[in-house]
């Protein structure tokens, strides 16, 4: 089965939404979750925007910063 181009970008700008909600729950803003973790702002952006197709590899770095799961960042759908 394969994802529709619409399906795909709801997809993203979910994943994003639910890892923005989480930045606010363990941080006091984007700033500071930047800081404190060395993310790069147009990286964070891009995926919380749902402009980027995000890579295991950073999936498990917002879940290494943002103290949970990789599963607890995509949505529950």
């Amino acid at each position: 089965m394969e994802l529709s181009q619409k399906q795909k970008e709801a997809f993203l700008k979910d994943f994003g939404h639910g890892v923005e909600a989480l930045i606010y729950k363990k941080f006091k803003s984007k700033e500071q979750f930047l800081a404190e973790t060395g993310f790069y702002k147009k990286s964070l952006h891009d995926i919380l925007t749902g402009g980027r197709d995000t890579h295991l590899s950073t999936i498990l770095k917002l879940a290494l910063a943002l103290e949970v799961l990789p599963g607890d960042l995509f949505p529950k759908k």
